[in-house]
């Protein structure tokens, strides 16, 4: 099994796409946990405003929605200068030596721009990490919409990337 080989799969949905992310870089940074894989879907990163996530009126999440979630999760710390990047994983500037990540976002959603992002920062650093768009402003839409084709292929996508990341 992956796992006993080379270590736990971390993945997650949105804020748990986030926590997917600092918990990669938490056990990198440690270096007490071997993570072989990870799956952030459309993950929340960035506690700051992105190119998408401002001004976006998406029907699930939308910049109003983003703005309550990150004050609620960072209380005193929104808004400062002291996030740490285990809170907002965007503010990491060393993207080496992290596992390999398969993840997906809609193109309209606020988190498109922060995952785009994410994933460039790891190709730069030499991990292999892939990205599928898929068109809509609907936040989760694989999970709230799972009839639809696009949904459909975005779980075939993740079951095709997972089986050929842990081989």
């Amino acid at each position: 099994m992956l796992a006993e080989k080379f270590g736990a799969v971390v993945g997650g949905e949105s804020a748990g796409g986030g926590l997917t992310v600092a918990v990669c870089l938490f056990a990198r940074d440690k270096g007490r946990i071997p993570i072989a894989l990870q799956l952030p879907l459309y993950p929340m990163l960035d506690c700051e405003d992105t190119e998408s996530s401002v001004d976006n009126h998406g029907r699930v999440w939308n910049t109003k929605r983003n703005h309550w979630g990150w004050k609620h999760y960072l209380g005193n710390l929104y808004g400062t200068d002291s996030v740490s990047k285990y809170a907002s994983p965007a503010r990491e500037t060393e993207y080496s030596n992290l596992p390999p990540c398969y993840t997906f976002v809609a193109d309209g959603e606020p988190f498109y721009a922060e995952t785009l992002s994410y994933v460039n920062n790891l190709k730069a650093a030499g991990v292999e990490a892939k990205v599928d768009v898929y068109h809509g402003n609907t936040h989760a839409f694989d999970m709230l919409l799972p009839w639809q084709e696009q949904s459909k292929l975005a779980r075939k996508r993740l079951c095709e990337a997972y089986l050929r990341l842990t081989k």
